[in-house]
């Protein structure tokens, strides 16, 4: 299994078994809704921008990766899947 799928599995599971201590269930919970994740996604899209822009690439990294799983949480919250998602970059 992939880091890629290991860490959706998780955001899955914390979708479906809503744990109090867990910032991924709240993203599913908070009273914004499906706002706070798609907040969440354009900051770090532009904190990757601005990390790319300077060459940070340490903050790249961890930039890139706060913003995929971000967006990991979007596509969860839609019902998609890494299949999907898969097939979708295939097409392209």
């Amino acid at each position: 299994m992939s880091e890629f799928e290991e860490l959706f599995a998780v955001i899955e599971s914390r979708k479906e078994a809503l744990p109090e201590d867990s910032y991924t269930a709240e993203l599913f919970t908070h009273e914004k809704g499906e706002n706070a994740a798609l907040e969440k996604v354009g900051e770090e899209a532009t904190e990757v921008i601005l990390a790319a822009k300077d060459d940070e690439r340490e903050e790249l990294l961890e930039e890139s990766a706060d913003l995929v799983y971000h967006l990991l949480v979007v596509l969860a919250q839609n019902d998609c899947t890494l299949a999907e998602l898969e097939d979708a970059l295939a097409r392209r």
